[in-house]
């Protein structure tokens, strides 16, 4: 993929690099609850449809981004609290 074809991955953090239709790699995009994919990919469809339309494709699309990084928030959290718990009952 040439970079003028592409974009980063809107996901927090991600570089990946992605075609400017999509809105997250793969691996994020699969974290994005249902209900809210379909609320991008709608309002996607309809967003040249006027200024309402429009502030509701970004506001899937800033909900997107928001549930995807809570969702990696709440793995490391979890991440963590796993490798605490391997380790308290050596007193560390």
């Amino acid at each position: 993929m040439s970079a003028a074809h592409t974009h980063s991955c809107k996901a927090t953090s991600c570089q990946k690099q992605i075609p400017l239709d999509l809105l997250m790699c793969m691996t994020h995009w699969r974290m994005v609850p249902a209900p809210l994919a379909r609320e991008v990919k709608r309002t996607w469809q309809i967003r040249d449809r006027g200024e309402a339309r429009t502030l509701a494709y970004q506001a899937a699309v800033t909900a997107a981004i928001a549930a995807v990084e809570a969702k990696q928030n709440r793995k490391i959290a979890e991440r963590k609290q796993t490798e605490l718990g391997l380790f308290s009952d050596l007193g560390l």
